[in-house]
C-alpha cells in the first residue's frame, strides 16, 4: 500500500512537470505556418517600396504604422491584406493567429510621386516573440516587404 501511494505521487509529479513545461512552451511562442511563399524573392517593383514608421518594436502594444511609397512613374493598387512572417534561422515562416482575420475589400490607388500611411493591427498576433519579422503585402500583385525587429527595452 506504501508503494502504491509513492507511485502515485511520482506520477503526479511528473505530471505536474510534464504540463509546466508545455505551458512554458507555448507562452509567447508565435505560432509558426508554412514557409513563406516569396523566400527572398520580394520588393521587386521598380520605384515602389513599404516601410514601417519604425524599426524596432515591443512584444506587445505597439503601434505598426506601414508607408506605402511610390516613386515610379505609373499609379500603383493595392489592397488592405497582408501578411506577417518571423525569419528562424534564415527562413521565413508565415505567422498564424489563433484567430481569423478578415480584412476589408478596398483598393487603395495610389499616385505615382505619392505615398499613403496606415496603421496596422497586430493584435491578433501579440504577444510577439523576439526576433525579426516583416510584413508582406502585394501592390500591383508583387510582394513588397518591411522589415522589423521586436525587442525588450
Amino acid at each position: 500500500m506504501e508503494g502504491e501511494v509513492e507511485m502515485k505521487k511520482i506520477i503526479t509529479l511528473l505530471g505536474v512537470v510534464f504540463g509546466s513545461v508545455l505551458l512554458l512552451m507555448s507562452c509567447g511562442t508565435n505560432n509558426l505556418g508554412e514557409e513563406s511563399p516569396y523566400g527572398e524573392n520580394t520588393n521587386q517593383l521598380g520605384g515602389v517600396a513599404i516601410e514601417l514608421t519604425q524599426a524596432t518594436y515591443q512584444p506587445e502594444g505597439d503601434t505598426f504604422e506601414l508607408r506605402v511609397i511610390n516613386d515610379s512613374d505609373e499609379q500603383i493598387t493595392y489592397g488592405a491584406p497582408y501578411t506577417l512572417e518571423y525569419n528562424d534561422e534564415g527562413t521565413w515562416y508565415e505567422v498564424e493567429t489563433d484567430e481569423e482575420i478578415a480584412f476589408i475589400m478596398i483598393a487603395h490607388i495610389l499616385d505615382a510621386g505619392d505615398e499613403a500611411t496606415e496603421e496596422l493591427n497586430l493584435e491578433f498576433y501579440e504577444p510577439l516573440d523576439l526576433g525579426h519579422y516583416r510584413i508582406v503585402r502585394q501592390i500591383n500583385e508583387e510582394p513588397l516587404t518591411a522589415e522589423f525587429e521586436v525587442v525588450e527595452n
